[in-house]
């Protein structure tokens, strides 16, 4: 990721995470991806991939939004 290293990576899932708690969050230093795993009943291997932050709120939201409407029906 231009412009920001491991270390900071891992800061900002740690953060995205705490703000977060229906999720586990981690930064893969090898895959330079953010990965979400919900901590929600969800079906298996229900994850959000994301190379860049900024993109992976809007992907949990769309996961959260999916499960409660698949609930509804």
């Amino acid at each position: 990721m231009p412009g920001i290293d491991d270390e900071e990576s891992r800061a900002i899932a740690e953060r995205i995470e705490q703000e977060n708690p229906g999720w586990i969050v981690i930064f893969g230093v090898f895959t330079k991806q953010f990965i979400c795993i919900p901590r929600f009943p969800a079906p298996p291997g229900t994850m959000v991939v994301a190379q860049y932050p900024d993109a992976v709120l809007p992907r949990m939201r769309e996961v959260e939004n999916l499960l409660r409407s698949n609930e509804e029906r």
